[in-house]
């Protein structure tokens, strides 16, 4: 894949940023996404003031390694990783809520 490929650019003092369409991905998702990456990276969240629809991510490495579109790609993967994860709950979560309370009913010894 290449960096022209992915909505990706670097930016000043070794940061990357990567734009999502909210058209795509729920902001649920991108927060539990980027959730998981805050343990290596600072990452800060802001709207495009021209279209509403656009979420810039920007990544600072903490250890002051530097980044690079690797970071990207792993976050794309966890993203997708997310997003399937709430289509699916939204879809059969009422069934797990049910199993859930099938198996925490009292017992009734009689």
């Amino acid at each position: 894949m290449d960096i022209q490929n992915i909505p990706l650019k670097k930016i000043e003092g070794n940061k990357l940023q990567l734009d999502l369409d909210l058209q795509v991905y729920s902001i649920d998702t991108i927060d539990a996404t980027a959730y998981k990456f805050t343990g290596e990276y600072y990452i800060f969240k802001s709207t495009n003031s021209q279209n509403k629809n656009l979420i810039h991510l920007i990544f600072e490495a903490k250890n002051g390694n530097d980044i690079d579109e690797s970071t990207a790609k792993q976050f794309c993967n966890e993203l997708l990783d997310q997003q399937v994860r709430a289509h699916i709950n939204k879809q059969f979560g009422h069934i797990r809520d049910l199993i859930v309370e099938e198996a925490f009913k009292p017992v009734s010894y009689e």
